[in-house]
């Protein structure tokens, strides 16, 4: 110490340019925060892990983020004109701003509804920005200039606003605390030291320590990639002044005190060191050990805390090197204006508390037991990572998350992806099918909203792609097609019950029927001849050849009508030949779509028994597949019968034409025969009245006779061909009865057939199981799906989960874990069973650090307490008081916890406790109890030469003062975090502050002082101080 203070003047050069340089050359701490962003997570984090197969589909897109647009009455259209103005300007310049994907609802209509809220008051623009090595602000300063033209509202938000409006909020919070820390030193010591010197060299020496520690810390944060999130400048602020306050207090008063008892500067300074320098180096050891210990966390939140580590080792450099000039140089002087008199004041009040805890241990150890009993049952708390919430609607990502989740949904704007990547392509109905089963089931998860993936793109399923609806359809063609075979078999079998071989008898008695008239005319001619050469001697006969004319007028007359008639049978036995005939067009044309819906079910019936293997043991099933098969055979088969049939009814028609035409010829000769007959009996009967005429008429008559003679010989070679064909026709018949007997059998095998099938079918239209046909498969509208959802290779594919909570909250970090085991559960058994596959984005991200931190709380708790641990047994030499002292601080710490779940639940109304609050809370609170600890028992060993009661009295009335003097420091520099309004600020004040209070008024002064000497009141006896090694409890 000698040597120091000889050197001091050169010391305090050193200083001072080591703290100057380093603060100069110092790297930008918050601008590396600001780039790096806070992540604790190892790169084999499933999060982590998720996003890096993410970039197998999207590529390096950035991170994804929003605008939103919002007026509380309703978005006129002269504000939705501006906006998309703004949107197109952004549109415009994306490379220039680094945007690499834009969704708005001008540019995409098809996604309007998903971007503008029912009531028309909220509209959403989604964007992928690469922020390449510009800050969070930067970018929002462009993206604002861009949209200056647009009056409406709007607010930036998306993770990385968020995470930079905490960062912003977290860094003037601390900014706050150092300066109302600053002044509240001032303020303490003055007060305490009613010194105008000591205030502001203590916060000089503790100054110039924070600047050569955070000029160290961020030279290791910048060239050595050393972790740094928000707390880490914050805790070394916070812990290098409070500690490094109650040491100077301590060794400022221990060097009063020496002063006092009238010796010189140097001998004061060195005695100081000796005694109370010793204390401060054990206690800066055991803080030294706490944060050091936190290297060997693997959460990065965790090892960004350890540059505290490095704070204490400048700080105890600082203090047995730089604060020794003070003493030398000022001496008594460092005091002014107060008086040289003691270094402090004996507590009372202390020394009253540790006085009844030694007189009645055993009643003390009870009673705090019993007050601690509902602490720790209050003590523990619902972990919260929501920075929504810390932060509040007074920033604009947080206003502009709040609209998206009051208009929209809570998990839209920061969506989760689950991401699985294969081995193998995944574009195959197996794989396929294994995706949407996935997709269901996360679907069905309590906190799921909606899930988008490469087989439900627009978040619904598409039913055509499913063997249900598959079923469905074909189950329904098969009945249609039933009902049409069924129909026509009914019909062919009217047709084969109606349809006999006609009588075509009359048609025979007609020819010769009509022979026999051609033979009577042809008689009658001769005769009229006669008549003609003789008209004299026939006139007696023309009246007998009237009558006769009439009979053979009205026999032709009958056989007239019977032509008639026949040629109406004719006409109608045709017109049911072209039904029938339409009957074979219309089964000819349907046959064509039941062989190729057959040929499907054959297909999908294979399918399914591929799929489902346990079918090929099937009976039912290997029975359908093969009557499956016969039917497509049968159907075949049926489909040439019915052209050969086609082909004979070309022929059988041609003959129906042509006996309609003979039946034509005959019908009009008969009509002349009539017709002439009507003339010659009227020409009889001219006859009959006047023979003196008879020259005439009977050149006219003959002249008719001749004519009707040719007729009716056409007439009877007419008939003879009618009959001809009529033969043809009736031995026709026959064969097409058969043909529609065998039609009739061969529809009714398929009916049955077809009603087998639809039977089967019908059991798989409640299965929601995925199967896309091979050409919806390699269409471009199933190709964009595929583009949009799995890498080119196909083996990376994501799925879009939206949340229905808040992606920060609990209930989110819930729907992560359920979607974890999902996935686990759901891939398991498949073809994609072994795929790698975890969750991306702000919620799994959240979860992994929340299980992260958990994980590493125990560890690193349990290397802080047993190097705390090992510490005590060195400075203290005793077990069980070094016991007694852990169990103190850990007592401290849960009742720290409980008074924070109180302000935290019925005070600022939040969800959860902060999740950093807890640890960082036990680390402070281990660090800094310990220290007062060892400034207590320090004390207790300089009294070794009284009994332990009365050693522990004189040391707490000694000492009290100067710990309650260093709660009050370090209390009141955490509490001067509650005026920066977050959250996480708060609750870690409350919680040290807490922890002090009820280990500097209770822990420490009563239940450690009690536990040592209770042996002696149980009756055990101790060793004398004298001749043992300072104490008897101290025995190890």
């Amino acid at each position: 110490m000698q040597r120091i203070v000889k050197w001091r003047v050169l010391i305090l050069v050193v200083w001072l340019a080591l703290a100057g340089l380093l603060t100069v050359f110092q790297p930008d701490v918050n601008a590396i925060l600001h780039e790096r962003g806070q992540d604790p997570l190892t790169e084999d984090s499933p999060s982590k892990v998720a996003s890096q197969m993410l970039k197998k589909i999207d590529g390096d897109k950035g991170t994804s983020n929003i605008i939103v647009f919002h007026n509380e009455n309703k978005l006129s259209d002269t504000e939705l004109a501006d906006i998309e103005t703004g949107i197109s300007n952004i549109r415009d310049n994306m490379s220039g701003l680094g945007i690499t994907e834009l969704l708005d609802p001008f540019g995409t209509p098809e996604a309007k509804s998903s971007l503008i809220s029912e009531n028309e008051t909220t509209l959403m623009v989604s964007f992928s920005i690469d922020k390449g090595d510009r800050e969070v602000k930067d970018i929002k300063q462009e993206l604002e200039s861009e949209l200056s033209g647009v009056d409406t509202d709007f607010y930036l938000s998306g993770e990385d606003f968020i995470q930079n409006d905490y960062l912003e909020a977290t860094i003037i919070g601390v900014e706050k605390s150092a300066a109302l820390t600053v002044a509240f030193i001032l303020i303490v010591l003055i007060i305490m030291f009613r010194s105008a010197l000591i205030p502001f060299i203590s916060l000089l020496t503790v100054g110039i320590t924070y600047l050569v520690s955070m000029g160290i810390a961020a030279q290791i944060i910048d060239k050595l990639d050393f972790p740094v999130t928000s707390v880490t400048q914050m805790l070394l602020v916070l812990i290098l002044f409070g500690i490094g306050t109650d040491y100077n207090i301590l060794l400022f008063n221990r060097f009063k005190e020496e002063l006092s008892h009238g010796a010189g500067v140097d001998e004061a300074i060195s005695t100081t060191y000796r005694t109370a320098g010793k204390t401060i180096f054990y206690s800066t050891l055991t803080v030294f050990i706490a944060f050091a210990a936190l290297s060997f966390s693997d959460f990065g939140i965790y090892q960004s805390a350890n540059v505290v580590a490095i704070g204490t080792v400048i700080l105890i450099a600082q203090i047995y090197t730089l604060t020794p000039f003070f003493m030398k140089t000022l001496g008594p002087k460092l005091f002014w204006p107060s008086k040289q008199d003691a270094g402090h004041k004996d507590s009372k009040f202390w020394g009253k508390l540790t006085s009844i805890s030694v007189r009645f241990p055993v009643l003390t150890t009870v009673l705090i037991i019993l007050v601690m009993i509902p602490m720790l049952m209050f003590s523990k708390q619902t972990l919260s990572f929501d920075q929504l919430k810390e932060l509040g609607n007074g920033y604009p990502s947080t206003k502009g998350f709040s609209l998206v989740a009051d208009n929209f949904s809570k998990g839209q704007a920061l969506p989760t992806n689950v991401v699985i990547e294969s081995d193998e392509p995944m574009d195959n109905n197996e794989a396929l099918a294994a995706l949407d089963q996935v997709t269901n089931t996360l679907k069905s998860l309590p906190g799921v909203d909606q899930v988008s993936s490469v087989t439900q793109p627009q978040f619904e399923p598409i039913e055509d792609f499913y063997v249900s609806s598959q079923a469905e359809t074909i189950t329904g063609g098969i009945s249609a097609s039933k009902d049409g075979v069924d129909q026509i078999k009914d019909g062919l079998s009217q047709m084969e019950e109606g349809l006999s071989t006609p009588d075509f008898s009359q048609v025979d008695e007609l020819v010769s029927g009509s022979s026999e008239i051609e033979s009577g005319y042809r008689q009658l001619t001769d005769a009229v001849g006669q008549l003609g050469s003789g008209l004299d001697d026939g006139a007696a006969g023309a009246e007998g050849l009237a009558a006769g004319i009439g009979e053979i007028r009205n026999g032709l007359g009958s056989i007239v009508s019977s032509t008639g008639e026949l040629s109406s049978g004719l006409t109608e036995i045709q017109s049911q030949y072209e039904a029938l005939r339409s009957g074979y067009i219309e089964l000819s044309e349907q046959l064509p779509v039941i062989q190729t819906g057959m040929a499907g079910i054959n297909t999908l019936v294979s399918a399914l028994g591929d799929r489902h293997t346990e079918l090929q043991q099937d009976e039912t099933y290997n029975q359908l597949k093969a009557q499956g098969a016969a039917l497509e055979g049968g159907l075949a088969q049926i489909t040439g019968g019915l052209n050969e049939l086609n082909e004979n009814y070309g022929k059988l028609n041609s003959g129906f034409d042509t006996a309609a035409g003979g039946l034509a010829q005959v019908n009009s000769g008969q009509e002349q025969i009539l017709a002439g007959l009507n003339e010659l009996e009227q020409g009889a009967k001219q006859l009959s009245s006047g023979l003196s005429e008879g020259a005439d008429g009977s050149s006219v008559i003959t002249s008719n006779m001749d004519t009707l003679n040719d007729a009716l010989a056409q007439v009877n070679a007419g008939q003879q061909e009618l009959s001809s064909g009529l033969s043809q026709l009736s031995s026709g018949m026959g064969s097409l009865k058969d043909g529609l007997g065998q039609s009739g059998n061969g529809l009714n095998d398929i009916s049955e057939g077809l009603d087998q099938t639809g039977d089967f079918l019908s059991q798989y239209e409640q299965a929601k199981t995925f199967f896309i046909p091979k050409e919806a498969l390699e269409a471009e509208e199933f190709k964009t799906s595929l583009d949009t959802f799995m890498s080119d290779d196909r083996k990376v594919t994501k799925m879009m989960v939206i949340l229905k909570e808040d992606p920060y909250s609990m209930g989110a970090m819930d729907t992560i874990e359920d979607i974890n085991e999902t996935l686990a559960a759901s891939l398991k058994g498949t073809v994609l069973d072994g795929s790698s596959y975890g969750a991306a984005g702000p919620s799994s991200f959240t979860y992994d650090t929340n299980k992260a931190q958990l994980e590493s709380f125990n560890s690193t708790a349990i290397l802080v307490i047993l190097g705390v641990f090992i510490v005590l047994l060195f400075v203290i030499k005793s077990l069980l008081p070094s016991i007694y002292i852990i169990l103190a601080l850990i007592a401290s710490y849960y009742t720290a916890m409980a008074a924070t779940n109180f302000v935290t639940y019925q005070i600022l109304g939040a969800d959860g406790v902060s999740s950093f609050v807890p640890f960082f809370s036990f680390i402070i609170i281990v660090a800094v109890g310990v220290d007062y600890s060892i400034f207590f028992m320090m004390r207790y060993k300089e009294y070794g030469d009284l009994n332990p009661t009365a050693a522990l009295v004189q040391s707490a009335k000694n000492i009290g003062g100067v710990i309650i003097s260093a709660m009050i420091i370090l209390g009141g520099t955490f509490a001067t975090l509650i005026p920066s309004g977050l959250v996480l600020l708060i609750e870690l004040a409350t919680a040290v502050m807490a922890g002090l209070i009820i280990l500097c008024f209770i822990l420490l002064p009563m239940l450690v002082p009690a536990l040592i000497v209770l042996p002696q009141k149980l009756g055990k006896k101790n060793k004398t101080a004298s001749g043992q090694t300072s104490n008897q409890t101290f025995d190890a």
